[in-house]
């Protein structure tokens, strides 16, 4: 039998995940919830399912078996407890929750409730990335030097209001991307700038150099400030350099017009939520392992942090500290 997922939210990533549902998955969209109303009823019509008239009579039905909660980040947390608590498995968008501790919280609610809550770590559901991890995996790059993780896509002061700062609200795909392929860095040191911006009081560029155990150094780049447009373009590329190999994978390799948003028009990105949704929906059916875990995000919080008081030291390498 399908399950039936909802989302709570019908933002701009609703409608990633709506072009998922389109594009076919083993479960039914059983319908939304959204504070405003009419962008409810327009992913139902299209999508089927049902415009929820507000969150508890969503988490009253009982036919809804997980949730894709994809509220305001201020909203993840309250949203995604009340949720696992309602006997649902959920999907959570990033940032998972403000705090280690919250996230936390989500553990235990999930292990109390016997629920799935996943991180959506979609940067890493994609068949390249997962294809880079086995071979790191099974030595087949012998001992790794360098780990290259960069964005460079170019947002207008008016798109980039909505985000913040980029270490917080990209840089997490890279230090949870990080934590898939490698493991835990011991120590992070950061440097940020601000090229464009004229009224936002935030970073558009941040670099973190991080240092493994095994002595390899990962670099994670992103920046708002520009878009390359060059030959060998560096959109969204991921690296990774061995002493007897690596892998390379781009997000260049389909493109596409879609004005819907920045990285809209790049395959990878897009169908990235597919797959993610995908695994999700096995690991309902199947009881399989997520390829991502809150341990994770919570590990990915711990270098965010890391960087930020690096950048608060002018760039002083910091130990990361991570919750047992």
């Amino acid at each position: 039998m399908l399950p039936n997922i909802a989302m709570i939210g019908a933002g701009v990533v609703a409608e990633l995940y709506a072009k998922a549902f389109e594009r076919g998955v083993s479960a039914r969209f059983a319908g939304v919830y959204d504070p405003n109303r009419s962008r409810s009823e327009a992913f139902a019509q299209r999508l089927g399912g049902k415009p929820y008239g507000n969150r508890a009579e969503l988490l009253a039905d009982k036919s809804v078996d997980a949730i894709l909660i994809l509220s305001p980040n201020h909203a993840h947390f309250d949203d995604a407890t009340a949720s696992l608590k309602a006997g649902k498995h959920v999907i959570v968008e990033k940032p998972i929750a403000e705090s280690e501790f919250e996230i936390s919280q989500l553990q235990a609610t999930a292990a109390s409730a016997r629920r799935i809550c996943m991180p959506a770590h979609n940067y890493i559901y994609m068949d390249s990335v997962i294809r880079m991890r086995r071979l790191i995996a099974e030595g087949r790059f012998g001992k790794l030097s360098s780990i290259w993780i960069l964005y460079n896509i170019f947002h207008s002061e008016d798109v980039a209001r909505r985000y913040g700062g980029v270490l917080r609200e990209v840089t997490v795909h890279h230090a949870y991307s990080l934590l898939f392929l490698a493991g835990r860095p011991v120590r992070v040191s950061a440097h940020k700038s601000c090229v464009h911006y004229e009224t936002l009081d935030s970073e558009d560029q941040v670099m973190l150099t991080c240092e493994m155990a095994g002595g390899a150094l990962a670099n994670l780049w992103v920046s708002f400030a520009s878009s390359d447009k060059t030959a060998d373009p560096w959109t969204v590329l991921y690296k990774v350099l061995g002493t007897h190999g690596g892998a390379s994978f781009t997000w260049n390799d389909a493109i596409f017009d879609d004005d819907g948003g920045p990285a809209w028009g790049m395959t990878n990105y897009v169908e990235s939520f597919h797959t993610e949704l995908t695994h999700f929906i096995s690991s309902i059916v199947s009881g399989s392992e997520c390829l991502s875990s809150l341990r994770d995000a919570s590990d990915a919080m711990a270098i965010i942090d890391a960087a930020e008081r690096s950048l608060a030291r002018n760039g002083v390498s910091e130990m990361v500290t991570y919750t047992p």
